[in-house]
């Protein structure tokens, strides 16, 4: 086995193992794990942009239904056609916002979308008002429902629903006081201000809830997720991952023209190892190892798994075979320099790996030729003596030409 100085790995801490759920804050509504509060964004985006875009055609066809009526009136010589011209503009905003809104790519762009598309139709919709004061007889109804659907059903951030609905708010005040002695008493005045004040508080505290509570399930979806991806006794991935891994890898690197590498690595002589020591000192000599691994494989693309009982995978994506091996040479050092005594061990005082070592250049099979030849090459480093490395590489196959 060849060795040269490295760095002893470090003391395997089972606290690793624990599945700690995302935290959500609170007052915001937010997850902690910036990351994973990104990710709930991203794997809602399609679904909020499509209820958006729901919203707007209601908006539009209810203004489509008010033009169509008022046309008819006009017809039967009970209104002007400037009548019509009032309900013609959210049916131009919600068609505008749509275009915009199908533009968005992203979460942050949507909800940037989204909050100006609000504010041009509020700015819109108290101009319309202030131009036509027989049209604010309806003020509190569209009040309260404006204020829940811009807490409950707009799929923005907690935070930003607040500062709109506190825009939303305030320019309703100005408005208001800016036409008391009109339209309004005192008593209309008062109430709007309750109304507001009450549809600001229930509205937060149902979007905080509904919110919190999204948020919640998809960090139990992300555990529940981890749990079924990890193996529970090393904390590493379990064969589950690792199959799932390397049928994707296999297809990324074919379509890029990248090698993949595969390392399949045994323990030798790992029953005698557990027989002199027990179960519990087995089991803490694999979590060891996976450490090891996982201290060693620091490439972003790279995968360790526990392939099952005392064997190990290490996917090297975009490795080819001279690197991986380097690679394979650095782990055994590793686990040497550890120093695991195994005292039955006909080989060596210590424990140590086999490992096979396979490269695809060449993807003309499926991945499970990548399997075979990394599992043979184990076997033949574990019948040429064990704690040993053999490398190979999966030839290059011409594909079969058939006469037409």
């Amino acid at each position: 086995m060849i060795t040269h100085s490295g760095a002893f790995p470090a003391a395997f801490d089972e606290s690793q193992l624990e599945l700690k759920p995302v935290a959500v804050t609170r007052w915001t509504a937010r997850l902690v794990d910036a990351f994973v509060e990104q990710s709930f964004l991203e794997s809602r985006f399609r679904d909020d942009r499509r209820r958006v875009l729901v919203l707007l055609g209601f908006i539009a066809g209810a203004g489509a239904l008010i033009i169509i009526g008022r046309f008819i009136a006009h017809l039967g010589g009970h209104g002007a056609l400037t009548g019509m011209l009032p309900p013609l503009v959210p049916v131009i905003v919600a068609s505008a916002g749509a275009v915009v809104l199908l533009r968005m790519k992203s979460p942050q762009a949507l909800e940037i979308g989204l909050l100006a598309v609000g504010a041009v139709a509020v700015l819109t919709r108290f101009t319309i008002m202030t131009l036509q004061p027989v049209l604010a007889v309806n003020w509190l109804p569209l009040m309260v429902t404006s204020l829940f659907i811009i807490y409950l059903y707009l799929p923005v951030r907690l935070v930003a629903a607040i500062v709109f609905a506190t825009f939303y708010s305030a320019i309703s005040v100005v408005w208001w006081f800016a036409l008391y002695g009109g339209p309004f008493g005192p008593e209309h005045v008062y109430f709007g201000l309750l109304w507001i004040v009450l549809g600001n508080g229930l509205g937060f505290a149902a979007a905080n809830a509904l919110q919190r509570g999204q948020r919640v399930q998809y960090a139990q979806k992300l555990v529940m997720q981890q749990l079924l991806a990890t193996d529970a006794l090393t904390g590493i991935a379990n064969r589950r991952s690792f199959d799932e891994a390397i049928a994707r890898e296999w297809r990324r690197c074919a379509r890029a023209g990248r090698p993949l590498s595969l390392l399949m690595i045994d323990v030798d002589h790992f029953k005698a190892y557990n027989d002199r020591f027990g179960h519990q000192k087995g089991d803490a000599c694999l979590r060891r190892i996976a450490r090891a691994l996982v201290d060693c494989v620091a490439a972003p693309e790279a995968l360790v798994a526990r392939y099952g009982g005392e064997e190990f995978v290490c996917l090297l994506p975009g490795m080819d075979q001279r690197s991986a091996a380097k690679l394979a040479r650095r782990v055994a050092v590793a686990i040497d320099r550890a120093a695991i005594t195994h005292p039955t061990s006909p080989d060596s005082d210590r424990v140590t790996l086999s490992v096979g070592v396979a490269t695809a250049d060449a993807f003309v099979s499926d991945e499970n030729a990548l399997l075979t030849l990394a599992d043979e090459l184990l076997y033949a480093a574990k019948n040429g003596g064990r704690n040993r490395i053999v490398s190979g590489e999966l030839p290059f196959e011409q594909p079969a030409v058939r006469a037409a």
